[in-house]
């Protein structure tokens, strides 16, 4: 959840090494970064996927996040994930199925990542509503509601709160 010069994390299985390219290719990934050259030569390995200068200050931040993730540990960190997905599903049958909502993520925890997807066709109307409220979550096409979830600083009354503004938008919306 970070956006421009924020860290950014890349797996390429190693059989895909040689046929893969960066998209948004930069010096940091050429064969010699300092050459400056009038072509672009890839590096060899997963460095061709480096692109420009890293963001240092987002570098900064991401220090203090490995250490905080290495404290709590990955288990408790998938413990609060799905405990806060769940929480989701259970406020959304009780709140938001009412009203129209359809609960597009599965709800076998072992089947959903860190986010719920929540179907209306006024979403898109909700979500700028939404965040007029300081409510902020991703809208997806046709008529998704994104609310992602994050184990380290997203409280159970945060989440009670946030799907009370669903609510109560789309309750305005439809009138």
């Amino acid at each position: 959840n970070g956006g421009p010069g924020s860290p950014a994390f890349l797996y390429v299985a190693e059989r895909h090494l040689g046929t893969l390219t960066q998209p948004i290719q930069g010096w940091m990934g050429a064969e010699d970064p300092f050459l400056m050259g009038p072509s672009y030569v890839p590096a060899a390995g997963i460095r061709r996927f480096l692109s420009g200068t890293p963001a240092i200050v987002g570098m900064l931040a991401l220090a203090d996040m490995v250490e905080l993730v290495a404290e709590a540990g990955i288990d408790a960190i998938r413990d609060k994930s799905v405990g806060l997905t769940d929480h989701v599903l259970e406020i959304a049958d009780e709140l938001l199925v009412p009203v129209g909502v359809e609960v597009a993520s599965p709800r076998v925890a072992e089947l959903r990542g860190g986010h719920v997807t929540l179907n209306h066709p006024l979403m898109r109307e909700a979500t700028a509503a939404l965040w007029e409220r300081d409510v902020i979550p991703d809208y997806r096409d046709p008529y998704g509601l994104r609310i992602g979830l994050s184990p380290l600083s997203t409280s159970y009354a945060e989440v009670r709160s946030g799907l009370e503004s669903v609510r109560d938008v789309l309750a305005g919306l439809t009138g």
